[in-house]
């Protein structure tokens, strides 16, 4: 399968229909990010929280987590330090430990912040930060309540079904998945060659924006099969750009992230 590249305009101001075509699709990203959860991600780090998912919503806090703070509510949290859950069972069913999304050791962390509070109550203590995190091993959203004084997890729940929007580590593995696909890495690699005229070995040489897929997607679409655990596996799409201006169209590309798999669907 040969993936196409489509071209968004020179750099410089243009005039006429070529800049009410640019104009038109930045619209048009914008509003595919306001209505469907799209993160956009970049060498920048990871997208902001989406408070459209229950999951991942905000409310007021004692302020943002410094850097150094978040870096051990992660450790803490991927850590499990209190042992207050039973270990996870994979999906053959075996008990295991959490996986990320490179099928490393230890939950995909996917946000870091202060715990929510109600109206009324007061504000939760300096030294409490609530991490979420994806475990591959299970198909689970986990939610840790975590001490840093202490680094213990004081509380941990888990969700299925819940598919808050891909980090910059996902999106990237995702990108790895198809360049390995025999079927569909060769057109990816050939649109970055013929663009560049340099050879595409990481996903890192990329801009990419992605969004959690589900199957209710894909519903009626030929090969919506190949994607029917979609939403209870960990499943994106991905919108894929050349530095430069270019587009590598990857809109019939479903990357299962669970079953480490590319499919292609026709909607």
């Amino acid at each position: 399968m040969r993936i196409n590249t489509t071209h968004d305009g020179a750099d410089g101001a243009r005039s006429g229909p070529r800049r009410r075509w640019r104009l038109s699709a930045a619209l048009g990203v914008a509003a595919l990010i306001a209505g469907g959860g799209i993160a956009a991600l970049d060498t920048a780090g990871p997208p902001a929280p989406d408070t459209s998912q229950p999951a991942a919503a905000i409310a007021s806090h004692t302020g943002p987590l410094t850097s150094e703070e978040t870096r051990k509510a992660s450790r803490i949290a991927v850590g499990n330090t209190t042992g207050q859950e039973p270990s996870p069972r994979d999906k053959g069913g075996k008990s295991g430990g959490e996986r990320n999304a490179t099928g490393g050791s230890g939950a995909e962390v996917l946000d870091t912040h202060r715990p929510l509070r109600g109206k009324s109550a007061s504000a939760a203590p300096d030294s409490e930060a609530e991490v979420q995190l994806y475990d591959y091993a299970s198909d689970a959203l986990i939610t840790r309540l975590v001490d840093l004084r202490s680094g213990k997890v004081l509380r941990s729940a888990r969700q299925r079904g819940v598919q808050p929007p891909p980090t910059l580590t996902e999106v990237r593995q995702a990108v790895k998945i198809i360049l390995a696909d025999r079927r569909l890495g060769p057109g990816m690699r050939d649109s970055y060659a013929s663009q560049t005229k340099k050879t595409l070995t990481s996903a890192s040489q990329l801009l990419v924006q992605g969004m959690a897929f589900l199957e209710s997607r894909a519903q009626g679409a030929t090969g919506a099969r190949k994607v029917s655990q979609c939403g209870v596996h960990r499943c994106v799409q991905l919108f894929v750009r050349i530095p430069g201006g270019k587009w590598i169209d990857t809109s019939r590309i479903v990357i299962d992230l669970s079953a480490r798999r590319a499919a292609v669907i026709g909607l």
